[in-house]
């Protein structure tokens, strides 16, 4: 079809009209064309040109109410058809903005009654009135021709993802976020906790045991994996000191994992061999016996997980040069990508606190493996470093961007994790989201029974980066080949 179709009429403004709400009486027929979500425009009697989306339709029909015994009640007892006189259907409008030669305006003027509601239809693109802006995210639900701008200055005010498996969280990382923060100028750094979403898409991509984990990061998981070396968390721990001052002075990196694993071994007991010299023989044979016991803990095999010597300033520099890069972490234990995800973490932290501009995005998968609802151990380490990263990226240039099945509760991100994420795409959510669905909803007049049926591949933005006041629902479609 040629040229570009106007907005069709649709109804009429109904009374109860405010300034920020409004409902719409459907033409008659229109219901068969109107949908959920549909974007339309109110010619406001009262001065100027309001966009708003259709949320929250009926039908209504007095003569079959159930409050009370009707004719038409009668009538559909014995098999007939009502009378559809008194029928008519509406549909809540959730207001955007006025639409004014410099693109929106908060609509300050109260929508008249009876004032003319049209709908954008095919090439008539309405995206154009939200803001003047080349990056795009995926495109309105309707209408593929319809891309959804995005405001670049609060990339990096951070992302979160939202939807339970195979609502396309990954697909919308991959396919939209990704490239829209490569053209908005971010290197990106990507967590792949199963390898299997990111690693197998993109070029550069480094595997869990070629990552080189910081001294203390190792010291800690040993400390974790041991019960402090038998010392209780706040007394003073000799074999936990003398096995950090090992990892420190010895080259045991890059190194087979028995040969590694002795030399730490030998060098923490030739210190405490030393220090116990000054003490009695008792307390020094006790420190030697903790740390052989330890060390039964501490096999090759957990060595080896630490053997890496791919360094954080690497993996910058890398994803600095080829723009994205991967780290693959399928074949690792859960505590070993805390532990490398912490080092990786606690570099670019330390960058932005010796005021250097990063540019960076790091995207982390599976949100709620390093920032749960309650975190223990690790997870305590994890949640406050991406808590910290939040606060000093929004000055220094890092944008962090979290996919989550949940949103809250046991299955979601720890909440102070997730106040910090002020752009955020929902998905299909899980049941157990429910109560979080219904805040959503007051506000915005999204039913939360939509959130628990949303199709893969669609969701509401909201936040800082969307152009829009009211969540915008969007799409998007993976080209062959990509």
């Amino acid at each position: 079809m040629g040229g570009c179709r106007l907005p069709i009429p649709i109804g009429v403004v109904s009374s109860g009209a405010s300034e920020s709400r409004a409902s719409v009486i459907l033409y008659d027929g229109m219901e068969k064309l109107v949908k959920n979500e549909s974007l339309v425009v109110i010619r406001n009697k009262n001065g100027g040109d309001v966009l708003a989306i259709c949320r929250g339709g009926r039908g209504v029909n007095d003569n079959v109410r159930t409050a009370s015994f009707t004719p038409g009640i009668a009538y559909a007892k014995t098999g007939r058809t009502p009378s559809s006189v008194k029928e008519f259907y509406i549909f809540n409008l959730e207001i955007i903005g006025m639409m004014g030669e410099n693109g929106l305006e908060q609509n300050k003027l109260i929508i008249a009654p009876t004032s003319l509601v049209e709908m954008y239809i095919g090439e008539d693109d309405p995206m154009r009135y939200l803001c003047n802006s080349d990056l795009t995210i995926g495109h309105y639900w309707a209408e593929p021709r319809w891309r959804v701008p995005v405001l670049k200055q609060y990339i990096n005010y951070h992302i979160g993802i939202f939807g339970v498996t195979g609502s396309g969280k990954s697909y919308l990382a991959r396919y939209e976020v990704i490239p829209f923060l490569r053209k908005a100028g971010y290197s990106v750094i990507i967590m792949d906790w199963k390898g299997s979403d990111y690693a197998p898409y993109f070029e550069s991509s480094i595997p869990l045991d070629r990552v080189k984990i910081d001294d203390p990061t190792v010291l800690r998981y040993f400390n974790q994996l041991t019960k402090n070396f038998g010392y209780l968390e706040r007394e003073e721990n000799p074999v936990s000191t003398a096995v950090e001052q090992a990892l420190r002075r010895v080259e045991w990196r890059g190194r087979p994992p028995e040969e590694a694993r002795s030399l730490i071994y030998q060098h923490a007991k030739l210190i405490l061999e030393q220090n116990a010299k000054k003490i009695k023989a008792e307390t020094g044979q006790l420190w030697l016996d903790r740390l052989d016991s330890s060390f039964e803990l501490i096999t090759e095999e957990e060595v080896e997980r630490f053997l890496g010597t791919i360094e954080p300033w690497q993996i910058l520099t890398m994803a600095k040069e080829k723009g994205i890069v991967v780290i693959d972490m399928s074949k690792g234990e859960k505590e070993q990508k805390l532990a490398a995800f912490y080092s990786i973490a606690r570099y670019l932290k330390r960058l932005m606190e010796n005021k250097q501009r990063l540019d960076v995005a790091l995207v982390i998968d599976e949100g709620p493996q390093y920032a749960p609802w309650q975190p223990r151990g690790l997870e305590r380490d994890t949640t406050d470093i991406i808590i910290d990263l939040c606060a000093l990226g929004r000055s220094y240039g890092l944008s962090i961007v979290i996919l989550s099945q949940g949103m809250a509760g046991e299955i979601g991100l720890n909440a102070a994790v997730r106040r910090n994420l002020n752009t955020q795409f929902i998905g299909r959510i899980h049941p157990l989201d429910f109560e979080e669905a219904q805040k959503l909803a007051a506000s915005y007049y999204i039913s939360p029974e939509i959130l628990l049926t949303l199709p893969e591949g669609h969701f509401y933005f909201l936040g800082r980066m969307n152009p829009s006041p009211t969540p915008l629902l969007i799409s998007f479609q993976i080209k062959e080949g990509s």
